[in-house]
């Protein structure tokens, strides 16, 4: 009975999983019935993925070249378990380290788990801020900008504040508050406060120079977070109209189209702004790529996008860290958890408190057979994100596995009174995050031998299916 819940549980995670990464209703896997055939675990197709290289001859060896290079991958070749997890937590300390003082973001610290680095970390970062609030508050905002920390706010509004103001201080004002303003969403509250100081800042950079087209872009960028997508790919448009060389327009017009699940027009707006961007400068676009190309069923053209994304060091960490948890997702789907883990552990080293990290976790956990684990993961990721439905869902498959069944339509019924306000969930998604959560339940009626629940809820599941 087990196994058959984990075929089971493995073909709904191809529906509910997916989302994270963007499956469309095209490629969902319908919800098997009972006294039909349970959908396999898939493996039609092998993917041609390059295996983890563990060239070490011991687990001494493997763990010396972890610490020197900073090399998790490393970690994964080690056999002994309890020196594998060690070396793990060694080398995460020392990455969570290096990137807290580069980006000067105590919440990395946060992460270490040896308290004599933890404390060392807070206490260079304190004084690294403080000398900059002196001496360079400019840079000190860039710093901040660039990792997504909403310190930048007060940076930048004491900057804005001086007569000396730029455009682009102003500019990048606005992308923070509008960052500020996903983040409250994210965590079930109102984002209005946010959105308008927003608009307030793009209105003083429209005063200093209204023919930048970058503004616009911007403004378009705050659209999407409000959410008014027309608007936001109009403006888009607008920023292309006065600059047909502005690489970022392009990738968010491509990002508008994404998300009202236009993929092909997306794909296309994005290949322009990789066109445009000879230096591969700008990570966002191939992550983007990596998940529409995923999202479409082109693994081979979505690893290699992902790839121009993990290969390249200090880049922008929230873009760098999807792709490695998309990448995570192909290595599991191709039945390598040990590549998969591995992933996930770089993405956790750069967005640590990432749900979606979690998430991933919980699905590999219960691929692994590790259901308590799945547990926790899914809990902590609920923590993290309380308005996003996959978290509610990933915790509803973790509890089934753990034959806590009341328990999991309790949650699973949760699930499906947030999906209409998740602002992570593409419009076409939300269908079919209902139809998984439906599903859900209707298999826990299954188990529990409630055959009129079950049928009641593998109605309301194709109901979702006909509507898609």
């Amino acid at each position: 009975m087990k196994n058959k819940k984990v075929i089971l549980i493995t073909a709904l995670f191809l529906v509910g999983f997916g989302l994270v990464y963007l499956f469309v209703v095209s490629k969902m896997v319908s919800v098997p019935k009972v006294g039909k055939q349970i959908a396999k675990k898939e493996d039609a197709v092998k993917l041609d993925l390059s295996k983890l290289e563990c060239n070490f001859a011991s687990d001494q060896e493997a763990y010396n070249d972890a610490s020197k290079n900073n090399n998790l991958d490393a970690c994964s070749c080690i056999k002994d378990e309890n020196t594998k997890e060690m070396c793990i937590v060694s080398t995460t300390d020392t990455i969570l380290y290096s990137r807290a003082l580069t980006y000067l973001d105590e919440e990395l610290c946060t992460d270490i788990k040896v308290s004599v680095h933890k404390d060392a970390c807070y206490a260079v970062i304190k004084d690294s801020v403080k000398q900059l609030e002196a001496k360079n508050p400019q840079h000190l905002a860039d710093i901040y900008a660039l990792s997504h920390n909403e310190k930048a706010i007060t940076s930048l509004e004491q900057i804005t504040q001086k007569n000396s103001a730029t455009v682009d201080n102003y500019i990048s004002l606005a992308l923070a508050y509008a960052e500020k303003g996903l983040k409250e969403q994210g965590q079930g509250r109102d984002q209005t406060q946010y959105i308008l100081k927003a608009f307030g800042s793009i209105n003083k950079a429209k005063e200093l120079d209204k023919n930048k087209s970058e503004i616009y872009r911007v403004e378009a960028y705050v659209n999407e977070i409000k959410p008014d997508y027309k608007k936001a790919q109009s403006l888009y448009s607008q920023a292309i109209e006065m600059d047909s060389n502005n690489i970022l327009a392009y990738a968010g017009r491509g990002h508008v189209k994404r998300m009202l699940a236009v993929l092909d027009g997306a794909v296309e707006d994005f290949k322009k702004a990789a066109d445009l961007d000879i230096k591969r400068e700008h990570i966002y676009i191939y992550t983007n790529l990596c998940n529409l190309e995923y999202s479409k069923g082109d693994v081979r053209e979505a690893t290699k996008n992902c790839k121009i994304v993990t290969d390249k060091k200090d880049v922008d960490p929230v873009f760098q860290s999807e792709a490695y948890q998309i990448m995570a997702d192909i290595f599991m789907k191709n039945g390598d958890s040990n590549q998969s883990r591995a992933s996930l552990l770089k993405a956790k080293t750069l967005t640590p408190i990432d749900p979606n990290i979690f998430i991933t976790f919980s699905k590999l956990n219960i691929f692994e057979g590790n259901y308590q684990e799945a547990e926790v993961n899914a809990r902590k990721a609920m923590e993290l994100s309380p308005a996003k439905a996959s978290a509610q869902l990933a915790l509803s498959y973790a509890l089934y596995m753990e034959n806590k069944f009341d328990d999991s339509i309790a949650t699973a019924l949760a699930g499906i009174s947030l999906v209409d306000k998740d602002v992570s969930l593409l419009i076409p998604s939300k269908l079919i995050m209902l139809k998984s959560l439906n599903s859900s339940i209707a298999n826990c009626y299954r188990e529990m031998g409630n055959s009129e629940k079950q049928s009641e809820y593998e109605k309301k599941a194709q109901e979702f299916s006909n509507n898609k």
